[in-house]
């Protein structure tokens, strides 16, 4: 299999669905989140360019997803990762703009209800 046929096949819907679940999304969610430790957090520019990295990846398996939901036992199944697919497309530009302008954080509050110094 070439590298081509690795990226492109699934978007062709020629993939099973549980190896574009598993190989794709899972491991490359996984090596990607790996990534961010090779990173400078403190470079907002090198972070900017990571977030929008990670969501043309996510794009990238959703739709990749929605193409091979077909490809499993189940007709039910498949028409639920079909669902599911369109509802994390139609979520993710909320996603990337609360992501991008700096919403969504994970800084974690005091015991007493008020920020953590830096």
């Amino acid at each position: 299999m070439t590298l081509e046929s690795f990226v492109k096949e699934p978007l062709q819907g020629k993939t099973s669905l549980s190896r574009v679940f598993w190989l794709y999304g899972v491991l490359g969610s996984v090596l990607y989140s790996a990534l961010e430790l090779f990173l400078n957090p403190g470079s907002e520019a090198v972070m900017r360019m990571y977030v929008i990295g990670g969501l043309i990846f996510t794009l990238y398996v959703t739709v990749a997803t929605y193409r091979c939901a077909m490809n499993c036992g189940s007709a039910f199944l498949g028409r639920w990762v079909r669902v599911s697919a369109l509802i994390s497309l139609l979520l993710l530009p909320v996603i990337a703009y609360l992501s991008l302008t700096g919403v969504l954080t994970f800084d974690l509050p005091a015991l007493d209800g008020e920020r953590m110094p830096e």
